[in-house]
């Protein structure tokens, strides 16, 4: 049971202030008669009780600010915000190559700065680059069918290239090969193929929605499906290769890496005849190919919402111990690998910087030990102090800079937060002036970004970590050490061999992340749940410190279920019908979630616990939970029906929701993806899922009945 915490504020202005000052003042001042709001004396006595409440109101906070002392006596500080991270796409004022040297190249490089366009009065986010961007032209240098012994590239000027075979019917399943040479990197690029065939030889298909299927190698003999652009100027012109001139455009992914296909080694594109539409039609005859040529529209690299600053020097050291110096900027993102503090030494004679290492506290450092602690919310770097000892000797816990010395940031960023997470289109504007690049945008909404932890968030951490004793054995233990690793996991479910149904071997324990991706999880962007590598080493390297050498750890994501609800409803009389609809929706929505809504919390009182952090880990779900929720929904008179539907998610292969595609690459191809996967009827009354599954939601459908 926990332990019963005094309320001091807990005198009433009018009850327990001013009407008992007013009952004793026949008792003190019987010759007093005038008792009405408009008497001076009864103005002074409110004056004297406001004044009184604000002093009992103030000596409430006493607990607080004991309970904030108690945290830094143990070491609890703030956690750091953490930047929100997007895919900047340049593109070229005009395409490469330029001419047929091919030597023209654009080059985009670390640390170039790109901000948010302006919205209202909302401030421009600022993101920078992290990986540089080489833009070259591409070199196609082979072409090869079903005999991919023969490469026809050098021959396309002499005879056609059949593309599915030469056979009178082309079989399902015909594929040809275009290979791009290893030396131009064409990862993550904008890849336009222009070909120039025979026109209308190969009839019988629909020239809108040829039945043509276009990959990508990826490596160790992985292929990923392509999707044609669909942005206006980028569509396909080739009529399913009928036509005489028509262009295709792809976005490459950024992890594409050249692999061996029959021995040969190259970037490689692949175009398979396969009808997945009954009305897409067959080919009667092959498509003839007579040239085709490539070149390169632009390229896409990793940004981070946050602003770097290079080698800033903070002063020079003094020579005593306890020194302390403050950044420019704050609060500031926590250091990187790369990110760390120099102070000038002598060595062989010179005055170079020598970098010192950054420590939670200086409890296990000696006077040698060249350590420094960071408070990322305030900026300020400390040295160690020099503390008496009990037995009257002086120790110096970590080295002091000598006196004289300069001391310098290599680097640091700050930035950071929720305000990151901006949509798709809106990182626009480039500070920067870069040779052949014409604009910038980001093709997807950048998420990841979450604020400095907040003082309710750290007393709540402080808990966890003293229940866990900086060890971990227990599950819990698990979850409650990942959760401090970062502000960007989300949630953690921990599965242990005595969990049933784990299938887990003796002395390995699995964590299931979720990252911190609310925002994006809210709009219905499931792509975000994926756990990049980063974030995964990060965990295991933190726990590493504090699990039993016996114990082996393995962290990934969840299994997801995608659900679909459809609902039939009756609404209230004088009620907009869509509004309602919407409202069941939202509901819905942030019902069936893995994370906590990052908006407005639209859930009926009493539907959730106070505690909840998003649908639990292994719980069923049944369809009379739904139909409770939504009768809960202000405006809905009656629930009619509530079918279910659902589906596997895996987020590396999950695409953005049409409203944050429309107006860019791929959205038609990405929806038509997303509708073909198939949805299975949930026949019986709940959905049952194992112990490490969460459920999300997809595109509720609410239908509105009349009676």
């Amino acid at each position: 049971m926990a332990l019963p915490v005094p309320n001091l504020d807990d005198l009433q202005f009018q009850r327990d202030l001013v009407d008992e000052a007013r009952l004793r003042i026949i008792r003190y001042c019987p010759e007093w008669t005038e008792y009405n709001v408009s008497d001076p004396g009864i103005t002074l006595i409110e004056l004297f009780a406001w004044m009184t409440e604000l002093m009992v109101y103030r000596l409430n906070k006493v607990p607080d600010r004991n309970y904030v002392k108690f945290l830094e006596m143990i070491g609890v500080e703030l956690m750091p915000a953490t930047a929100a991270d997007a895919e900047l796409t340049f593109r070229l004022s005009t395409a490469f190559p330029l001419d047929l040297a091919n030597t023209t190249r654009a080059t985009v490089p670390v640390g170039i700065e790109v901000a948010s366009s302006a919205l209202g009065d909302a401030p421009e986010v600022v993101f920078t680059t992290v990986e540089s961007l080489t833009i070259a032209g591409p070199i196609l240098s082979q072409l090869r069918g079903e005999d991919f012994h023969k490469n026809y590239m050098q021959r396309l000027e002499v005879e056609p290239f059949y593309a599915f075979g030469t056979a009178a019917r082309p079989q399902v399943g015909a594929t040809f090969y275009l290979g791009f040479e290893e030396s131009r990197n064409i990862s993550g690029q904008i890849l336009r193929l222009t070909f120039r065939c025979e026109r209308t030889e190969a009839v019988g298909i629909r020239r809108e929605d040829p039945p043509l299927i276009w990959e990508i190698s990826m490596g160790d003999g992985v292929w990923e499906e392509l999707l044609p652009s669909v942005l206006e100027g980028e569509k396909d012109t080739t009529g399913g290769l009928n036509n005489e001139m028509g262009s295709n455009v792809f976005y490459l992914p950024r992890k594409a890496r050249p692999d061996q296909v029959y021995g040969r080694q190259a970037y490689w594109l692949r175009c398979r005849f396969e009808p997945r539409r009954p009305e897409q039609g067959r080919y009667t005859e092959s498509p003839r190919i007579r040239a085709v040529n490539a070149a390169t529209l632009g390229g896409t690299t990793s940004a981070t919402n946050a602003v770097f600053v290079y080698f800033e020097n903070l002063g020079t050291s003094n020579g005593d111990p306890d020194q302390s110096f403050q950044l420019s900027y704050f609060p500031l993102l926590d250091f990187a690998v790369d990110e760390t503090l120099e102070v000038e030494e002598i060595r062989d004679g010179e005055i170079v910087f020598v970098p010192w290492q950054r420590v939670h506290d200086f409890s296990k450092s000696d006077r040698f030990a060249r350590h420094f602690t960071l408070e990322t919310a305030t900026g300020q770097i400390h040295f160690g102090p020099s503390i008496r000892q009990p037995d009257g000797s002086v120790r110096q816990y970590g080295r002091v800079p000598e006196i004289g010395r300069r001391v310098r940031v290599t680097k640091y960023r700050y930035g950071g937060g929720v305000a990151g997470n901006v949509a798709i289109g809106r990182i626009s504007v480039m500070r920067t002036a870069v040779p052949y690049i014409d604009r910038v945008t980001n093709p997807r909404r950048a998420s990841g970004g979450r604020d400095q932890e907040s003082l309710e968030e750290a007393k709540e951490r402080a808990r966890r970590e003293m229940r866990a004793q900086y060890r971990a054995v227990t599950a819990e233990d698990f979850e409650n050490l990942a959760l401090s690793s970062g502000r960007d996991v989300g949630r953690v479910k921990c599965l242990a061999p005595s969990v049933s149904d784990s299938n887990l071997p003796p002395g390995m324990v699995e964590l299931l992340v979720v990252p911190s991706v609310a925002d994006a999880v809210t709009v219905g962007d499931l792509s975000r749940l994926q756990l990049n590598e980063r974030l995964i080493q990060r965990v295991q390297s933190f726990l590493d410190e504090y699990r039993l050498l016996s114990t082996t750890l393995r962290v990934r994501e969840p299994k997801y279920i995608g659900v679909k609800a459809r609902a039939e409803i009756v609404v209230n009389d004088y009620v907009r019908p869509e509004i309602i609809i919407g409202r069941v929706v939202d509901v819905l929505r942030q019902y069936i979630s893995p994370l906590v809504s990052a908006g407005e919390n639209l859930l009926p009182d009493g539907v959730v616990e106070a505690n909840w952090e998003g649908w639990p880990f292994g719980r069923s779900l049944y369809i009379a939970e739904l139909f409770s929720v939504i009768q809960q929904v202000p405006g809905v008179k009656h629930v009619l029906d509530v079918q279910l539907r659902q589906r596997p998610v895996l987020p590396s292969k999950e695409v953005p929701p049409l409203g944050q595609l429309e107006d860019f690459a791929n959205s038609a191809a990405n929806v038509n993806r997303a509708s073909e996967q198939t949805l299975n009827l949930v026949t019986g009354r709940v959905l049952q899922i194992p112990v490490d599954a969460l459920l999300c939601s997809l595109d509720h459908e609410v239908e509105l009945v009349e009676l």
